[in-house]
């Protein structure tokens, strides 16, 4: 992708919302090095006005689906119009419990965070506003369920994408390869969040080079 692609300025006015979990003991801002801190200050860096959800996953069990509506409410704020949402699945391996639970959890917090940003802000002021709802994956080295997660991701991104067409909103899942950098990513979603990233929507885009 071309640095010139991504000029100053690209995305300036829009509003980006970047959602991620953390688990027990794990306070303050995500990770600085993952993928969805590095994305989240790539858009700032272009202009965007960014706002974080963070979802508490109290010892891995997933939020109810109040609490997540209360926390995209609260990063939402006053203006609920959201250009594009970045949910880091990732992050949710992370913070959950090992083995078959976390794929269940993660799905799970992920639809529930989908759902409160579309009433939120993309259907809410539908068809005139819309957006794009971005599924971020765990990498293959996430563990034995992280393919379980990226086929339920790309999934839920098709099937959103044919059902919140009418309302303008779009949905793109991409699968990180364990080589992939936080940076790579970053400069993926500000891409999609530009205007050349309007062409996106219902498809898994695969960095894990055959992995």
């Amino acid at each position: 992708m071309s640095a010139a692609l991504l000029r100053p300025g690209l995305l300036a006015g829009l509003r980006i919302v970047v959602a991620g979990a953390r688990g027990p003991g794990h306070h303050g801002e995500p990770d600085p090095a993952g993928p969805a801190a590095a994305a989240a200050q790539a858009c700032r860096d272009l202009g965007a006005d960014v706002a974080s959800v963070e979802l508490d996953l109290h010892a891995g069990e997933a939020p109810a689906e109040e609490l997540a509506a209360d926390a995209v409410a609260g990063a939402l704020a006053d203006e609920d119009r959201v250009d594009l949402a970045l949910i880091d699945a990732g992050s949710m391996f992370a913070a959950g419990p090992t083995g078959a639970p976390v794929l269940a959890l993660a799905m799970q917090v992920t639809w529930d965070v989908s759902r409160a940003l579309a009433e939120q802000s993309f259907l809410k002021h539908a068809p005139a506003q819309g957006g794009l709802l971005v599924l971020l994956a765990p990498p293959p080295r996430a563990g034995e369920h992280a393919d379980g997660a990226r086929a339920g991701l790309e999934n839920l991104a098709r099937t959103l994408s044919i059902e919140w067409a009418r309302f303008g909103t779009r949905t793109v899942a991409i699968a990180p390869g364990d080589a992939t950098s936080a940076a790579e990513t970053a400069e993926l979603v500000a891409y999609l969040a530009s205007p050349a990233g309007a062409y996106f929507s219902g498809c898994l885009l695969d960095l894990r080079g055959g992995a």
